[in-house]
């Protein structure tokens, strides 16, 4: 009876020191408790976002007026008068000119036998063109013409005139036709002073 006892209160001690150990033991191993979280913190970010948001909106929906742009008319281009010139009258240069010498100075005057052959040479060559018209001849027309013939130093001939006709107009009509064909003359002799000589030629168409 008294080792039931004994065993019983063995048991209970043991059991009370296995309850004392775990106590400690839990005791020793409880976790300290966490420090409480910050608040989180808040930030408006709504607010810039719902004023940008606003005042694209209204940019949008209302755009600004254009600026009204005043265009000013072009300044006039300036007009320069240029000034007259002043015009300045050359004063005449004196040149005092020597008097040409005499045309007989220098070219001795032509003689008459000169002269004379001249001429003659002249007719001749006139003749050497004369032409009997062939229809004058076959009716056996004659007749007997003047012609007055001007020509220059070089012996060109500037005017031909039918001073005396011959009566018929084929004869006539060869004559200035005959002066046509000696153009040009033999010209003038170098020691002749005169610049133009007229001369007058008788024509004569006889059937022999």
């Amino acid at each position: 009876m008294v080792i039931t006892r004994f065993h019983m209160s063995l048991t209970l001690l043991i059991a009370l020191l296995l309850h004392i150990s775990l106590a400690v033991s839990l005791s020793l191993f409880t976790p300290e408790p966490l420090p409480k979280p910050a608040p989180p913190m808040r930030l408006s970010v709504l607010m810039p976002v719902a004023e940008k948001t606003v005042v694209e909106a209204s940019s949008e929906a209302k755009p600004p007026p254009p600026k009204k742009v005043i265009k000013k008319p072009p300044p006039e281009p300036k007009r320069f008068t240029e000034p007259e010139p002043e015009i300045v009258e050359p004063e005449p240069e004196v040149v005092e000119q020597e008097a040409p010498a005499p045309m007989e100075d220098k070219v001795a005057p032509l003689d008459a036998a000169s002269s004379l052959r001249y001429e003659q040479l002249l007719v001749a060559w006139l003749e050497k063109h004369k032409k009997y018209p062939r229809r004058a001849k076959r009716l056996r027309i004659e007749g007997e013409a003047v012609v007055r013939i001007l020509i220059d130093r070089g012996g060109n001939t500037r005017q031909v005139v039918l001073e005396q006709g011959t009566g018929n107009r084929v004869l006539d009509k060869e004559v200035l036709a005959m002066a046509k064909r000696a153009d040009p003359f033999p010209s003038m002799p170098e020691h002749d002073p005169r610049q133009e000589l007229e001369f007058m030629v008788p024509v004569a168409f006889l059937l022999h």
